[in-house]
């Protein structure tokens, strides 16, 4: 595992894996001069927009961090300011390379960036893109997951848990499976290292409670209440 490396100018602080980027090029945040120099090769769709780049001969995911909820409304991107070590961009980077030291199957981080602006910053990650994997959304919906499946989902989930990582937005869009039945989670803004606690059983129900959402707003997701039995079952191995 590289050494994170980290450049300052003008206030703005990037840290970035200087095994993935022999040089940072602070331009990778900015997705008009992606776009402009041809490493741009589409965007998600919905509220919080990420954008997808080839860079120095690898897939990857940029990511813009928005306010959500009413605040969201009003300040769409600002955030109070505080040290570049401190910000959401900089503790969703090192959490990353921390889980990852532990085998734990999530995205890798390439860059964040803190940006401030008078009493505010703004903030931007750049991660791997997980090759040829979907989320567990788009997958349920053209059809259902297998029970050995679901018994890995719970296994990752539990993985995730016994190196106590809370992850405070654990739902089926932050969960992917890739074309070798690997699951990896992904999106771990504003998540942490906790002792463990009753946050370990909300994870399990905010995933339960978006699951069913998502089978009540469609009658083609494909997802019954023996699978979640199946995740269970997987999560207590």
């Amino acid at each position: 595992m590289s050494t994170p490396a980290e450049i300052r100018e003008n206030g703005t602080a990037i840290c970035y894996d200087s095994g993935l980027l022999s040089t940072m090029e602070p331009d990778l945040f900015d997705a008009d001069w992606l776009r402009a120099n041809g490493h741009w090769q589409g965007s998600s769709q919905g509220r919080n927009q990420a954008h997808f780049l080839t860079f120095a001969e690898c897939d990857m995911v940029l990511r813009h961090f928005h306010r959500g909820g009413l605040m969201g409304r009003v300040n769409r991107d600002l955030f109070l300011r505080c040290g570049a070590q401190y910000s959401r961009a900089f503790r969703e980077f090192n959490l990353l390379t921390l889980m990852r030291t532990k085998g734990l199957s999530v995205p890798r981080p390439v860059a964040a960036r803190y940006a401030p602006s008078a009493l505010f910053y703004r903030a931007d990650i750049i991660t791997e893109r997980i090759p040829n994997a979907r989320t567990l959304a788009e997958v349920l919906g053209d059809a259902p997951l297998s029970s050995p499946l679901w018994n890995a989902i719970g296994v990752a989930i539990k993985k995730l848990h016994t190196s106590r990582i809370d992850h405070t937005d654990l739902n089926c869009r932050n969960i992917m499976l890739d074309d070798s039945g690997v699951v990896w989670l992904i999106d771990f803004d504003k998540c942490a290292q906790r002792d463990p606690g009753p946050w370990m059983q909300s994870n399990l129900d905010r995933l339960e409670r978006s699951l069913k959402k998502l089978r009540n707003a469609s009658a083609n997701f494909h997802w019954v209440e023996k699978d979640w039995d199946a995740l269970l079952t997987g999560y207590a191995q």
